[in-house]
């Protein structure tokens, strides 16, 4: 137990700098006495740390120290060696770093190296079915630049533009993969943090000027803000519908996360099993074209827009396909009027 707390003593000076011995011992969870006589004990191993007191004083190891992992166990290995290599690294470039640091790893914890890195126990498939990867052509030197700390000039293409736009000067903050695919976050003039998709930089160039970083700036607490802002922008157009089991069991697959909420907040079956509900699309006519593929297993009870655009597209499907030598289908039969409270 001492043993891994004086290591996790090292680790937190090497990575946050000078602490005083309260902190030390809120992050270990013991007293202020003993991480005085844990520092007492590292520098007695050998281990440059020391304690000043006073106005800027506390603990601290020497500069330039780096304490070497030797005390790493076999299942903090295997939990750092777990993933393999990640495509995301090989996709940044960082595939040959992080194969040499797990052999390292393997080395330090006691394990075979010339086993070399070993089999992935968790493999992650970042991108959704049915989606092809994104062409990346300035993803690795979006990595330089953020591993660098410097700007980038980047070239953009904004949606629906088939040229790249006038180069700009960003402030490179992070790199986010989003159900497989690349976002760069950045600062762009003015000092606003932007988001951009990757895919979408044609030209990138890292500059020799430094990338200061915003006061407080954390990569996943503005990427969960900016992610809440982005959803609730987009229109919402709202359906409701009528859906038989069938469809009711389809939905999840055609629509994923967003029909949860619909199904959950149906209305009870009917004698036939058919429910209520209400999505949530874009726009109507991105209603009607979703909706078509259910056939007859779908009634839109409001608005009537959509309900009109389903019988323009049943209709024009009919010219298309239909043969004009057959049989008109037989009139449906009327369905009571039901009880609405």
């Amino acid at each position: 137990m001492r043993a891994d707390r004086l290591v996790r003593l090292v680790l937190l000076l090497q990575a946050r700098g000078p602490m005083t011995a309260r902190s030390l011992a809120r992050d270990l969870e013991v007293s202020a006495r003993t991480v005085y006589r844990d520092l007492d004990a590292l520098s007695a191993a050998g281990v440059p740390v020391r304690a000043e007191s006073g106005p800027g004083g506390g603990c601290r190891l020497l500069d330039g120290y780096r304490f070497p992992l030797r005390a790493l166990r076999p299942e903090e290995a295997e939990a750092l060696l777990i993933l393999g290599v990640p495509g995301a690294f090989r996709e940044l470039g960082l595939d040959g770093a992080v194969t040499a640091a797990q052999r390292q790893i393997r080395v330090t914890a006691g394990m075979d190296a010339a086993e070399g890195p070993g089999a992935a126990l968790v493999h992650l498939d970042m991108p959704r079915w049915f989606r092809g990867r994104e062409d990346l052509p300035c993803l690795r030197t979006l990595a330089e630049a953020l591993r660098r700390q410097r700007q980038a000039a980047i070239g953009y293409q904004r949606t629906g533009d088939p040229f790249s736009g006038p180069e700009r000067t960003v402030r490179p903050l992070g790199l986010v993969n989003k159900a497989g695919i690349w976002y760069l976050v950045a600062a762009a003039r003015g000092g606003r943090v932007t988001v951009f998709r990757a895919g979408r930089i044609r030209s990138a160039r890292v500059l020799a000027e430094p990338a200061a970083r915003p006061a407080g700036f954390e990569l996943a607490a503005f990427w969960e803000q900016w992610s809440a802002g982005f959803e609730a922008s987009r229109p919402r157009f709202p359906v409701r519908l009528r859906v038989s089991p069938a469809a009711l069991a389809l939905l999840g697959e055609v629509f994923g996360d967003g029909a949860a909420a619909a199904l959950d907040a149906a209305s009870p079956p009917d004698a036939q099993g058919w429910q209520e509900l209400t999505l949530w699309f874009e726009h109507q006519r991105a209603a009607a074209h979703r909706l078509a593929g259910f056939g007859g297993q779908v009634e839109v009870l409001s608005p009537a827009s959509v309900s009109r655009r389903l019988l323009m597209t049943a209709r024009a499907i009919l010219d298309r396909y239909g043969d004009p030598g057959s049989p008109s289908p037989a009139p449906r039969a009327a369905r009571p009027a039901r009880r609405r409270s």
